[in-house]
């Protein structure tokens, strides 16, 4: 990862700490499209914006972004191409490790660039498309349906099985859309030209780790003998700085015009706040 992580970012070399960086200090709205469990949300009311929202699909993860959030504004959604606000509220949007998961990927970003002000700034993250991407296992389920029942059921129950994998009523296979099914996996040319299918201009790329999926898998293996775990946690945090496959970030802006660069693929922005 190139991106400088300055001392206050309270993550690291990750997602949350490249979108950290881009997102505006002191400033406008922000959407965090996707929250999740709330981590990133909370964690951006030290930037002291006028105003943060979090949507999600999931109820699941609002009820616990709702114990971290600190009473910031936390909507769930039921279609993500339809968000219940106004033409250019965000000043700036985060959608960190969320297009993977969705289907209608080019409506969501129409939204997304329907709701962002002129001049804002949009924040991507997705998985890396790279030499390890097929040990994803977040694709176990769909690879290995019957081994992936097996294996939750003996973790959790048949009936949250049922639950999140056969009957979810957010429409969702665990957390990949039912009429997707594939955890998705993105070159930086691919997003790229997706984005600017809906107006948007890319101006940066970063990423990190090259080896993080074979890491992860060390980690569910060997994470149990604590001095492996260290080991392992230590080469983790060496391939996020060192490489820049495995997760692909992007910062792309609402912008008129910008200059394209495709054989670096980067561009080089010509809007003023960036």
């Amino acid at each position: 990862m190139h991106t400088p992580i300055q001392p206050d970012n309270p993550f690291g070399c990750n997602r949350y700490g490249f979108a950290w960086q881009h997102v505006p200090e002191g400033q406008g709205a922000h959407l965090d499209f996707g929250c999740g469990d709330g981590r990133f949300l909370a964690a951006l009311a030290r930037k002291k914006p006028r105003q943060l929202v979090g949507v999600d699909l999931s109820l699941a993860a609002l009820k616990r972004a709702a114990t971290r959030s600190g009473g910031l504004a936390l909507i769930q959604i039921h279609d993500a191409a339809a968000l219940p606000f106004a033409d250019g509220q965000f000043e700036s949007i985060s959608a960190l490790d969320v297009l993977e998961h969705v289907d209608a990927q080019e409506l969501v970003l129409n939204e997304l660039h329907r709701v962002l002000r002129d001049d804002g700034i949009l924040i991507v993250t997705v998985p890396g498309h790279h030499t390890f991407s097929f040990l994803d296992l977040g694709n176990f389920k769909f690879r290995f349906p019957r081994l992936h029942r097996w294996y939750y059921c003996r973790t959790h129950s048949r009936t949250e099985y049922e639950r999140r994998y056969v009957s979810n009523a957010e429409g969702l296979v665990g957390d990949v859309s039912a009429t997707k099914q594939w955890h998705e996996h993105f070159s930086r040319r691919r997003l790229a030209d997706l984005l600017e299918r809906s107006g948007f201009s890319v101006v940066r790329f970063d990423g990190t780790g090259r080896f993080a999926r074979l890491l992860k898998i060390a980690t569910l293996l060997l994470g149990w003998v604590g001095p492996l775990r260290a080991g392992i946690a230590k080469l983790t945090a060496w391939d996020a700085r060192r490489f820049e496959s495995a997760n692909l970030f992007c910062v792309a802006c609402k912008c008129p015009t910008t200059v394209r660069h495709p054989q670096k693929d980067a561009t080089r922005p010509l809007c003023a706040k960036l």
